[in-house]
C-alpha cells in the first residue's frame, strides 16, 4: 500500500525516512549522530538542471500531502519546492543552520533536527488535574467553539477529554492587531491553516507567494507616511528603516498542539504571551527558531480550573514588540511598532464559557 493511502507522516518522521533510503542524490546526513542533513537546492535555472532529479524529493512531498497525483495535477516543480521549505520552516522539529552551502557550485540547505527535552511541569499539571472533585458528580459544560459544541467536563480533569479536535474550520484562525506607537493600523483574522506571516509592504511581492494553494496569509506592514498624520517625519524615517529590517517577517501559525511563532527578519522580536519565561524582563525570538508561544492543553487545563473556580482566567493573547525590548516595561504607545495577536479558538472557548458560567455557576 502506498503510505500516503494511510494515515500520513509528519514531516520529521517522512523526511527521515527519505534521507536514510538513500534514493535521492545528495540527499545526506551531515554527521555521525543523524541530526544534520542537506538537502539539495538547486535552481530551475541552471543550465545543467534535472526536473526528474533535481525536483524528486519536493514532488514526492507534494505526493505524500495528497498536492499531487501524477497524470491528474499539473506538474509545478517550483511550487513543490516552496511547499516543502514552508513545511520546513514552519515546523517546531528542524532548525535551518545558516552556512554559506555551496559545494562544487551546487547550492543545499543544512538542516537541524530539534529534539526537545519532556517537559516535566506538564506531567505534573496533568497529575493535579486529576486530583481534583474525587467525590463530585460529573458535571458537562457545552462550549461552542467554530459553529462545533464541544463538551468540557469539569470534573476528573482527565486530560483526554480537554484536547481540542483539529483541524475543525476556524480553529487555526488568528486575531492580529498591529499598531505604530499604540495607534490601530491594521487588524485582520487570518483564515488559513498555514498560518500567517507579518511582513512590510515592500517585501510582500517576493517568493512567498508561491507557497502553496492555500498560502500563507501576508499581513502587511504598511509604511507610516500612508497613514497620515499618525506620526512625526522624524519618526516615519525611525520606522522606515526599522521596515527594511523586517524583509522576511515573522511567521504565525495555529498547530493542534498550540500557536507556534519563527522569526526570520534581522529586526530584534520580543514577546509575551502565555508560555513567556520571563514577565520583568525581554523575552527575545532567537532567528530561524520555532517558538511554541500557547499550549492548547495546558490551555484547556486552566480553562477547566477557572470554571471550577479553582484557578484565574486563562490567558492566550500574545504581544509582539519589534526592535525594541519587552516585557521589562508596560507596553505603552511611546513603542515603535507592536503587535497584538489572539488564537480565535481560545478567545471564543473563554467568552462561551464565561456566558455560561453565569448562567449556570458553579456549586460552592
Amino acid at each position: 500500500m502506498n503510505e500516503s493511502a494511510t494515515s500520513p507522516l509528519r514531516l520529521k518522521e517522512w523526511l527521515i525516512l527519505q534521507i536514510d533510503s538513500g534514493k535521492y542524490p545528495g540527499l545526506r546526513w551531515e554527521n555521525e549522530e543523524k541530526t544534520k542533513f542537506r538537502i539539495p537546492w538547486k535552481h530551475a535555472a541552471k543550465h545543467n538542471y534535472n526536473e526528474e532529479e533535481d525536483a524528486a524529493l519536493f514532488k514526492a512531498w507534494a505526493m505524500h500531502k495528497g498536492k499531487f497525483k501524477e497524470g491528474s495535477t499539473k506538474e509545478d516543480p517550483s511550487v513543490w519546492k516552496t511547499r516543502l521549505r514552508c513545511a520546513l520552516n514552519k515546523s517546531p522539529d528542524f532548525q535551518e543552520v545558516m552556512e554559506n552551502c555551496q559545494d562544487f557550485g551546487e547550492p543545499y540547505k543544512l538542516y537541524r533536527i530539534v529534539y526537545e527535552p519532556q517537559d516535566k511541569s506538564q506531567e505534573g499539571s496533568k497529575e493535579a488535574a486529576k486530583s481534583l472533585h474525587k467525590d463530585e458528580p460529573p458535571r458537562i459544560i457545552m462550549i461552542k467553539a467554530k459553529n462545533q459544541m464541544k463538551e468540557i467536563p469539569l470534573t476528573h480533569g482527565s486530560s483526554e477529554h480537554l484536547q481540542l479536535k483539529h483541524p475543525v474550520e476556524g480553529d487555526y484562525w488568528l486575531h492580529v492587531r498591529l499598531y505604530y506607537q499604540g495607534h490601530l493600523f491594521t487588524e485582520v483574522t487570518t483564515q488559513t491553516a498555514e498560518g500567517c506571516r507579518i511582513i512590510p509592504l515592500s517585501s510582500s511581492k517576493h517568493e512567498h507567494s508561491l507557497c502553496s494553494p492555500n498560502p500563507l496569509e501576508d499581513i502587511l506592514l504598511s509604511p507610516p507616511q500612508k497613514v497620515p498624520g499618525l506620526m512625526s517625519r522624524e519618526m516615519q524615517l525611525v520606522v522606515n528603516k526599522l521596515l527594511l529590517h523586517l524583509d522576511k517577517g515573522v511567521f504565525l501559525w495555529v498547530a493542534p498542539d498550540g500557536v507556534y511563532i519563527k522569526r526570520q527578519c534581522q529586526a530584534r522580536v520580543y514577546w509575551s504571551g502565555p508560555l513567556a519565561p520571563n514577565t520583568d524582563h525581554p523575552n527575545k525570538l532567537e532567528r530561524e527558531k520555532t517558538c511554541k508561544v500557547l499550549d492548547t492543553e495546558r490551555f484547556m487545563q486552566e480553562l477547566q480550573m477557572y470554571l471550577t473556580n479553582k484557578g484565574p482566567e486563562p490567558q492566550y493573547q500574545i504581544q509582539l514588540c519589534f526592535g525594541e525590548e519587552y516585557p521589562g516595561l508596560p507596553l505603552s504607545s511611546k513603542m515603535i511598532l507592536t503587535a497584538h495577536v489572539e488564537p480565535v479558538f481560545a478567545r471564543e472557548l473563554l467568552i462561551n464559557a464565561k456566558t455560561n458560567l453565569r448562567k449556570n455557576p458553579p456549586a460552592h
